[in-house]
């Protein structure tokens, strides 16, 4: 875990956070996203996502006050974690998933002494000034919108979907979804993520099951509807081996420890310098089980 100082001075940003519009569409249609090219199919939407900015929002730095931010207390900590990648070996897939997933799955393995973990996809993140939709090329633009990447039926999806002569048995035991989030250079200024404190969502108002359309599946993911309670949390100046861990989906679904789950977004930072260079990250999903 990243070092903690409890005796730094607090420091907290005011921005502006996109938020799912509480709209009656929503009551006869579901919220979707298609993550395909859609062309000039006539009639054909990429998406029926409205998305509200809220203005005023503090999102606090923890640097300093790392260790009071954890997996278990908040669904997020940020993590020490160093790879053998350098920055343009990420832009070739053979060698993410042929030397990054295998750290990856012994990070987390060993971070959450769970008993195994399989990567099933990552996604790459680029900047690109003027540009606001996030994109379905290789290179994505940061995600704008406060989400959760999962949710439990999607979860369960995904071990079906990835490991499917296996499922019936990995889903009588515990498993979880988490995210590993590293930027590709730092100190990270331009569109650093947002986390939201799990214990000041309302459950009951808050998430809005949302469908992610692949070619080849549906997925679906939460997108949070305002709520003045939300507590939001960054790290000023993430640096290359500096990750987030957060967790997407957990299969107790008591209100143990084990429920904490992480909403997420990136965000503009007031402090980011003009000449500063744009953001670049990669993101893990990782499925995570457990023996017991």
């Amino acid at each position: 875990m990243a070092a903690s100082n409890k005796s730094a001075t607090k420091h907290v940003t005011k921005t502006s956070l996109f938020y799912l519009r509480d709209s009656v569409v929503y009551k006869t249609q579901k919220p979707y996203y298609l993550n395909i090219p859609v062309g000039d199919r006539p009639g054909a939407k990429q998406t029926n996502l409205d998305h509200e900015k809220r203005r005023h929002i503090s999102i606090t730095d923890i640097r300093g006050r790392e260790s009071d931010y954890t997996v278990d207390g908040v669904g997020f900590e940020l993590v020490i974690h160093k790879t053998l990648l350098g920055h343009d070996d990420f832009d070739d897939d053979s060698k993410v998933m042929s030397t990054y997933y295998p750290e990856m799955v012994q990070f987390v393995t060993s971070k959450l002494n769970a008993a195994r973990a399989f990567v099933f996809d990552h996604t790459l993140r680029r900047r690109t000034p003027g540009i606001q939709d996030c994109g379905t090329s290789k290179w994505r633009q940061p995600l704008s919108a406060a989400h959760i990447d999962q949710t439990p039926d999607s979860a369960k999806a995904r071990i079906y979907l990835h490991l499917k002569e296996e499922a019936e048995e990995l889903l009588k035991k515990r498993y979880q979804i988490v995210n590993v989030w590293r930027p590709l250079h730092g100190p990270l200024k331009d569109r650093p993520l947002a986390l939201c404190d799990y214990n000041s969502l309302d459950l009951s108002r808050d998430l809005v099951p949302t469908d992610l359309v692949f070619p080849h599946y549906r997925g679906e993911s939460y997108n949070l509807l305002h709520n003045e309670s939300h507590k939001w949390y960054f790290v000023d100046g993430q640096n290359v081996d500096e990750v987030w861990l957060f967790k997407c989906a957990d299969s107790i679904q008591d209100n143990s420890v084990a429920k904490r789950v992480a909403a997420h977004t990136s965000f503009e930072y007031s402090e980011t310098p003009v000449d500063s260079r744009p953001r670049e990250s990669i993101e893990v999903r990782v499925l995570v089980f457990y023996d017991d």
